[in-house]
């Protein structure tokens, strides 16, 4: 193997070549040499017809003055242009003196459509290479992306219990802090500036109040090592504006707020959220709730991705759930039962796109057949679900709400339901009902009664029979072959002038994780997270679960700029993709993704002794 063939073995997406394609590969590979502050590559009207491995040295990608992205050994520019035959969209400059392999698209194209290839390529568009493209959008680095530890501007202001609220507010104005954290052993309590003016000023409170008679405790935390969209997310989920960030050791190293994490348009969910728990009536709450189709755009042109955009769509959601549930609560006669809402289908899966349906359930302590807090709940529900509805939620056409009583049970009802279904899965609609209950995850309400019907679901495990169901129903739906000019070609040999993105793309790979994690144990979860609790378990390969999230980034990224883009035109979202719409590079990283899939359900079916097709 000579030195170039060598080198370029080393790296992705060369990595899995053969011996005999990778020397074809390193032949055509044509050393470059650039002084450090030339310009490698302009921003061309044309598509380059070459892509470029940085064999030694440092490159910077610019656009209009600003350096976006500095590349070092190993790494490759300009094939995502030139598969997609579009403009290059940034400047590359060397930032030093490097070295470079020049390889031309007729060497680079077959190694990039390989399936093989599939990760390093959805990588590549998930990550922000296709954002090239819409440069006018790009800003640089934000927040979102980077260690919360990195965020931390201060060092903690630490308070004993005892510390009165004035002395800790002296020590706040002093610092420029909006919160100050109360030592509690082994956890910390917290004190905000809106805790101040609320529980103290507004209240009536003396300037010796303790700390301890006003703070939050514990405070929610957040580790050091997580990114500043997780911790937004976490803000957005629990409703606050501060989060302590701890090491590993536990030992608190600062406080990020909101300020710290999000640019304007960031910020907007929080002002969602904060007119939704203002809202005095259900035309209130959507009213409020009108808002979030601008800021799913505003986020989505902000480069922010599609898992994060998802669970702003499920925090808004939930947000709106539960203000809907208090009015409820007091306008109506609801019984005074332990009680649960649960979130179905992607909204408990946490992965909810601008123009997904509102599945959702409800539990309830007491006897299935007490027809008094059925009654109450039922008014309940109605009144939530025409609420959602109204909000921009609809409700799901199939009847999987909570208004419906096939979804409306007590715990002792869900328990036998479920049990009923995994014992005899083919009766009725067992098993679809038992795939769809295995997605509930808690918005408002008793834990416990959560907790008891989760329970209840994973004994499914203990059913192979129907777990081995379960798993036929995740190989019946195939996705695409692949495309043939303006068609989208179908497993059955079927032409189709649309590509359904959800049945054909997410689909598949949602049914596959449904299942696997149910054979792991893993009830409500997300799709990837299901995966990961899968490959753990052993039930998929770690090769298998890879492609499977790989695929999922990928088909999740397309589906959300689909419905971003029907939103900007002042249409419902849908998903029906034009494939005449797609890039090259897209088709062809589509392409390996469905094969890839298609693959994986082949070795599930064998791995089953089920016939593969």
């Amino acid at each position: 193997m000579d030195d170039r063939a060598a080198f370029l073995h080393a790296h992705p997406p060369f990595d899995t070549l053969d011996a005999e394609a990778l020397a074809e590969v390193a032949a055509t590979a044509e050393p470059r040499a650039h002084r450090a502050g030339a310009t490698i590559l302009g921003q061309a009207a044309r598509a380059p017809a070459f892509a470029y491995v940085i064999r030694s040295g440092t490159v910077e990608l610019v656009v209009g003055g600003r350096v976006l992205d500095l590349l070092g050994e190993g790494e490759m520019f300009g094939y995502a242009a030139m598969l997609a035959d579009l403009p290059l969209g940034f400047t590359a400059r060397a930032a030093e003196d490097v070295v470079l392999y020049r390889i031309p698209e007729r060497a680079l194209r077959p190694v990039l459509e390989r399936p093989e290839a599939l990760r390093f390529v959805a990588r590549a568009l998930a990550q922000g290479v296709a954002l090239f493209e819409r440069r006018d959008r790009l800003a640089p680095p934000e927040a979102g992306g980077r260690a919360v530890r990195d965020l931390v501007r201060a060092p903690p202001i630490l308070c004993e219990p005892s510390t009165t609220v004035r002395e800790a507010a002296r020590r706040m104005v002093q610092a420029g802090a909006t919160c100050v954290l109360v030592d509690l052993g082994a956890t910390v309590g917290i004190v905000t500036d809106h805790d101040l003016r609320t529980r103290v000023v507004a209240a009536g409170a003396g300037a010796v109040t303790p700390l301890s008679a006003v703070m939050s405790a514990p405070a929610r935390t957040v580790a050091a090592d997580r990114s500043g969209d997780d911790a937004l997310l976490e803000m957005l989920d629990h409703g606050v504006r501060h989060l302590p960030v701890v090491d590993a050791h536990r030992r608190v190293l600062g406080v990020v707020d909101d300020i710290d994490l999000m640019a304007s348009e960031r910020r907007d969910p929080f002002h969602t959220r904060m007119r939704i728990a203002r809202a005095e009536d259900a035309a209130a709450v959507a009213a409020a709730a009108a808002a979030l189709p601008q800021t799913v755009i505003a986020l989505h042109d902000a480069g922010v991705n599609a898992p994060t955009i998802s669970r702003v769509i499920a925090s808004i959601h939930d947000s709106a759930t539960r203000r809907l549930i208090d009015i409820a609560h007091r306008d109506l006669d609801v019984p005074a039962v332990p009680f649960a809402w649960l979130a179905l289908g992607s909204y408990g899966r946490r992965e909810p796109y601008p123009g997904s349906d509102g599945d959702s359930a409800l539990a309830w302590e007491g006897a299935d057949d007490d027809p008094r807090p059925r009654r109450g709940l039922a008014a309940l529900a109605e009144r939530v679900v025409a609420g959602l509805s109204a909000s921009g939620i609809r409700p799901c056409p199939d009847g999987v709400i909570a208004s419906n009583p096939a979804f409306a049970r007590s715990v002792r009802g869900w328990e036998r339901a479920a049990g009923s279904w995994q014992r005899d899965p083919d009766r009725g609609r067992g098993l679809m009902l038992l795939s769809v209950a295995v997605e509930s995850a808690p918005v408002w309400g008793s834990e416990e009664v959560a907790a008891h019907l989760a329970a209840a679901l994973r004994r499914t495990r203990r059913h192979p029979d129907t777990v081995r169901r379960m798993a036929i129903a995740a190989l019946t739906r195939r996705p695409p072959t692949g495309f043939i000019r303006q068609f989208v070609l179908e497993e059955s040999g079927a032409r189709k002038g649309l590509l359904d993105i959800k049945r054909g793309g997410l689909a598949p790979i949602v049914d596959l994780a449904r299942w696997s994690g149910m054979v792991a144990g893993v009830t409500a979860a997300s799709t990837v997270a299901r995966l990961d609790a899968a490959e753990a378990d052993g039930t998929l390969s770690a090769h298998d679960a890879a492609v499977l999230r790989d695929a999922f980034a990928l088909v999740s990224a397309l589906r959300m700029e689909h419905h971003v883009e029907r939103l900007r035109a002042g249409l419902a979202p849908d998903d029906l993709v034009d494939p005449t719409r797609l890039t090259q590079l897209t088709r062809s990283s589509l392409r390996e993704a469905f094969r890839a899939v298609a693959a994986v359900q082949r070795g599930v079916a064998t791995g089953l002794g089920l016939s593969p097709r």
